[in-house]
Parts: structure tokens; C-alpha cells; sequence
């Protein structure tokens, strides 16, 4: 049987939901991808082309992805193309849904099945496992990391492989590089030389970024004494593990690091701010409660505007049911 298996570009949990999905389907075609438009775009051409290509039927496995009205129809039309070609649709995900996006799979549901759990207390690599292969005990440990990895634990040790993947996102062949690597992780391959030495250049580069960002910090005081911060972040930051950091040495509440454009990561350090209700005040907003992104409508390089419509973001956030 043709697989294909698409699954979230930025990661542990999303490589890892393709490793056990590949651990399931050892034939199956990985490709990677983020959220917005384009980008679903993208790796849709490539799905459409792959269809194209094989003489039987298949079936096309999303993990760790969210669906946004924004991308139903376009996802629709997949659908109808991959119906018509006798393929059909499995997507896992964690994520919370609009009920529209849940509804295209109730409209499609002969050649299409929606494994959604978005009550936040299991990743999308613990749903993979659990649909695809219950009681396998790699795939169980598999999931377990990408658990402590996607909820920000530490409850276990594992390799850097979170900072790993965003040195990956800065190199031309970030793709092909995901890809092996979450061959290398159905495999049972967490860590070899090459991944150290190439994490030995990533650390480099990744200190000299924190000493920049860090001075170019703007800490912002709420009316009701939150204090937020916006920091200009370089692509060698991993958000997760730099406001961990910042976090133990400050009196903050939540961070949003900027990226040069426009793109926002949001973490938090106070229960009572929920950062995807942050993001859906923003373009493109998602995530969950301890940790979402999104992007600014201001320009990046007028940061008084971006400090008012991030803090207005998050004022709003506060007022959310």
C-alpha cells in the first residue's frame, strides 16, 4: 500500500509522530511542513504529485497538525482529488479544532477519519502510538519523550534534539535533514556522531544569539502588574528552552520572541495567561495554553507598534472565557 506521511516541520513531537507512523508503514514517503497557507500549499503539491505518480491506491497520514478554517477548502479539494483516486485520509492531532475543520471529516468520513484529542494531556506522538501501535514498546518510549519534550517536562533525559531540529531549520536542506531524522528515530536512533558534531556548531551560533537577543530585551509593565517581554529572536533560538532560562532569573509573566519577519513565539510563566488564547489575537495564531505563535500585523522594525499589539494581544487574552 502508497503511504504518505506529513507531519509538523518545528518539533520533537512532530518528528516523532512521523517516526512511529513510519515504524507502522517502514514504505511510507515522509514530508514535512508548518502552518499557514502557503505552506499547507506546498506540501499538498507534493501529495498531489505523488498520487499522481503511483498505480494503486494509499493512504495519506497528517500528524501533529492543526486544521484552521482558513485551510478547509483547500484541504477539501484534497480530499475530493484523493477520493477520486481511491485514497483515503488518516489525520492524528492534539490540537484544539474549529468545529468546521471537524466537520469536513464528518462530510468525508467514508475515505477520510479524524483521531483528534485536544484536551491537552496527551502530544500527537501519544496518539499515534495509541492509534497505530498499542502495546509496541519503542513506539511507547517514542511517545513518552515526545510527551516530556511537547509539555515542557523534565521528568526524563534525552538528546538536545528540540535544538537539533532548529539548527536543521536554518541549513538549505532542513527538509531532507527532518526526514532522515525521523528515519533514524522509527529506527531507534536518538543520537549518532554526525547529529553531535553538527549540535557543536548549532550551540555556537545559538550562545552568540542569546547575548544579542538578551540586550535587545523590552520588558513591558500590564495595568494589572503582569510584565511581559518582547525579545528579538534570532532563528538559532529555541523559544521553549530560552524563556525557561529567562523565566528562573526574572520576575516575568509571559515572553514573545519576534523574529525579523513577523513571526511571534509565545511562552508563559503564570497559569492565569493562556497563550493560545494570546495567538488568536494575532495572524495565523495557534498553540496551546502553555506555548502558541502567531504573526504581527505591524512591521517588525517599529517596535513600538509591535509592544502595543502584542500587549494589547495579551490584555484581550485575559478577558477570554
Amino acid at each position: 500500500m502508497n503511504i504518505i506521511i506529513i507531519s509538523h516541520e518545528s518539533d520533537v513531537d512532530g518528528v516523532f509522530s512521523a517516526a512511529i507512523a513510519l515504524q507502522r508503514y517502514p514504505q511510507g514517503r515522509v514530508f514535512f511542513t508548518s502552518y499557514g497557507k502557503e505552506n499547507f500549499n506546498r506540501v499538498f503539491d507534493l501529495v498531489y504529485g505523488e498520487v499522481l505518480k503511483s498505480t494503486s491506491k494509499g493512504v495519506v497520514i497528517f500528524t501533529d497538525l492543526g486544521l484552521s478554517e482558513e485551510l478547509v477548502e483547500i484541504t477539501s479539494e484534497l480530499f475530493s482529488f484523493l477520493h477520486s483516486n481511491s485514497w483515503e485520509v488518516l489525520w492524528i492531532d492534539h490540537h484544539p479544532w474549529p468545529l468546521k475543520s471537524i466537520e469536513l471529516f464528518n462530510s468525508e468520513k467514508e475515505t477520510s477519519r479524524l483521531v483528534l484529542d485536544s484536551s491537552g494531556k496527551k502530544c500527537a506522538a501519544e496518539l499515534t502510538y495509541d492509534y497505530m501501535l498499542p502495546n509496541n514498546n519503542k513506539a511507547k518510549l517514542l511517545a513518552s519523550i515526545a510527551h516530556t519534550s511537547d509539555f515542557l517536562l523534565n521528568d526524563q533525559i534525552y538528546p538536545p534534539l528540540p535544538e537539533l531540529i532548529i539548527y536543521y531549520k536554518n541549513i538549505p536542506n532542513f527538509y531532507s535533514k527532518l526526514t532522515e531524522l525521523a528515519i533514524k528515530v522509527s529506527n531507534g536512533v536518538l543520537w549518532d556522531l554526525t547529529m553531535q558534531q553538527e549540535y557543536l556548531q548549532y550551540c555556537k551560533y545559538r550562545d552568540e544569539s542569546k547575548s544579542e537577543s538578551i540586550k535587545k530585551m523590552q520588558v513591558v509593565e500590564l495595568s494589572n502588574g503582569m510584565k511581559m517581554a518582547v525579545i528579538p529572536s534570532s532563528p538559532y533560538i529555541q523559544a521553549s528552552l530560552f524563556s525557561e532560562e529567562i523565566f528562573r532569573e526574572s520576575s516575568i509573566d509571559a515572553i514573545f520572541f519576534l523574529s525579523d519577519e513577523g513571526k511571534v513565539s509565545i511562552r508563559r510563566n503564570n497559569p492565569n495567561i493562556k497563550c493560545n488564547k494570546i495567538a488568536s489575537n494575532l495572524l495565523e495564531g495557534g498553540g496551546h495554553e502553555y506555548a502558541a505563535g502567531g504573526h504581527i500585523k505591524s512591521e517588525p522594525s517599529k517596535m513600538h507598534m509591535v509592544i502595543m499589539e502584542l500587549k494589547n494581544a495579551l490584555e484581550k487574552s485575559l478577558t477570554k472565557k
